[in-house]
């Protein structure tokens, strides 16, 4: 079995001492190969056909980066030129603004002063307002009275004239009946006479008595004198102003003074009763 095994070992030796004689030899014939001329001139023109190859390609490189180094340039001056006219135009912009701003500042002071102004004119015109108008109501005050004081004086002379003119009329009256009666008979009777109307004002010696509104005559009340007022005796102070009353009277011969015979009066608030007569007399002014 040794035996056996050793064999074994020196064949193996044995087969890779031979293997590598073989390699030995055939890189040595290889090394020959390569060492020829002919070989290295080969090994040269591909060295050099390389070496254009990889010249071209760095010059295809050199070009393109070149190219990209071109447009990057361009592209960094378009982008100088845009940021400059960016800046031009936002300083345009800016000055523009300012000058908008500064603009709207004075408008809006002159808009103030107008306002100032249209205020201060219309403080001027409430106040101007308020002195007419209290000139107009002094005015009117004014007028007001002078117009109440020539009502007034139209009333009092109205007044008077009437007045003037009832006497007048008892002036003519006494001197027509003095005419007329005989100048031998100074106690001639006068006829008796009547009148209607309403009472302007009434007292114990007289009443005055106004048709339509105006004094028409003037009758003196004395002892004789019946006085009847709603159908009840009565005296002459007892009658009202505004009453109605029918009265009738003669003018006395020496004075010219109408002198009341009998007057009956009624009120404004009582039903118009005419008086009685008396018993042996008849009704005023009717011939007995």
């Amino acid at each position: 079995m040794k035996s056996r095994a050793a064999w074994l070992g020196a064949g193996v030796a044995a087969l890779l001492v031979g293997t590598t004689a073989c390699q030995d030899q055939d890189r040595s014939r290889q090394d020959q190969a390569e060492n020829t001329p002919e070989h290295q001139v080969e090994q040269a023109q591909a060295q050099s056909e390389k070496a254009f190859d990889d010249a071209r390609d760095a010059q295809k490189q050199a070009s393109s980066e070149q190219r990209e180094a071109a447009r990057a340039q361009e592209d960094v001056q378009r982008k100088q030129q845009e940021l400059q006219e960016a800046q031009a135009k936002a300083q345009k912009e800016a000055q523009e603004a300012q000058s908008s701003q500064q603009q709207a500042q004075a408008r809006t002071q002159q808009a103030q002063s107008v306002a100032q102004q249209a205020q201060a004119s219309a403080l001027q015109a409430q106040r101007q307002a308020q002195q007419n108008f209290a000139a107009q109501q002094r005015q009117a005050s004014n007028e007001s009275a002078a117009a109440n004081q020539r009502i007034a004086q139209e009333s009092a002379q109205q007044q008077q004239a009437a007045n003037q003119n009832a006497a007048t009329q008892q002036a003519a009256i006494a001197q027509n009946s003095r005419q007329a009666a005989p100048a031998q008979n100074t106690q001639a009777v006068q006829q008796e006479q009547q009148i209607s109307g309403d009472v302007l004002s009434a007292s114990a010696q007289e009443v005055l008595v106004s048709q339509s509104g105006e004094p028409q005559l003037r009758l003196k009340v004395g002892p004789s004198t019946q006085v009847q007022v709603d159908g009840r005796a009565a005296s002459a102070a007892d009658i009202q102003e505004g009453a109605q009353v029918r009265a009738s009277y003669r003018t006395d011969a020496s004075s010219g003074e109408p002198q009341a015979l009998r007057i009956d009066a009624t009120s404004r608030t009582q039903p118009a009763t005419p008086a009685a007569p008396e018993s042996g007399e008849s009704s005023p002014g009717v011939p007995r």
